[in-house]
């Protein structure tokens, strides 16, 4: 959990408005951390995605559940927006899509991101990055690309992310999120993007139910006592 407001204020720069041009990011961000791992451990063991991201399937304690983009996009608040970031960035390739790989963003897009001068051939380091820049790239890892390793590197998949923000361009952050999850699934927890999204799924999980949780499921949750930290600027 991510307060921009606070955040903003400590580091003393406007961040806020490379967050508020896309709808729902903010509240996305500022969510409650609660979630239940047993859930959430269920889910990505049995998860499914369509090919084209049109829907997932899951299921949890012996029940199915098939949850619509345009559903799952309702429950967090989203928008559906024609820019993909990972299609951006790797095209067509298939899962796991790894973090060196995929197309270098042009000079002209990612360049408000770095200290000038900057052009091609310029080395592009978290040391390069503007200070917006730098403090976008700590809050997108902690949240929409949540990584544990890399904290010296500025993966092409990063650079693509954070010049949108910086640009204030629109892209599909249900798409986002689901193309992370597809890429774990792949890496088979190899990698380092263990139970990404945990408080998110427990919300989507829990919103999308057509009824009430029975009693068992409502003890889980009750009980749990895993929470996302909130990140003290």
């Amino acid at each position: 959990m991510i307060d921009l407001e606070i955040l903003g204020n400590v580091v003393g720069a406007d961040i806020r408005q490379y967050f508020t041009y896309l709808h729902g990011l903010p509240e996305l961000l500022a969510l409650p951390g609660t979630y239940c791992e047993q859930w959430v451990r269920e889910f990505y063991a049995l998860v499914w995605i369509s090919p084209d991201h049109s829907y997932i399937h899951y299921a949890l304690a012996g029940t199915d559940y098939r949850v619509t983009a345009q559903r799952a996009r309702e429950v967090l608040g989203l928008r559906a927006y024609p820019t993909r970031i990972h299609q951006l960035c790797c095209r067509n390739f298939e899962p796991p899509r790894r973090p060196h790989g995929g197309e270098i963003p042009p000079v002209d897009f990612v360049a408000p991101c770095f200290r000038p001068p900057f052009g091609e051939g310029s080395s592009r380091t978290v040391g390069d990055l503007t200070r917006p820049a730098r403090i976008l790239d700590f809050v997108l890892r902690k949240t929409l690309l949540p990584r544990t390793g890399y904290r010296d590197g500025f993966t092409r998949i990063q650079q693509w992310l954070v010049a949108h923000l910086i640009s204030q361009t629109p892209f599909d952050l249900w798409d986002l999120i689901v193309s992370e999850i597809e890429d774990t699934i792949s890496e088979s927890f190899r990698g380092r993007r263990q139970l990404p999204y945990a408080h998110w799924i427990t919300l989507l999980i829990l919103r999308v139910r057509p009824v009430p949780l029975p009693a068992h499921l409502q003890r889980e949750l009750t009980d749990s006592d895993t929470v996302f930290p909130h990140y003290d600027p």
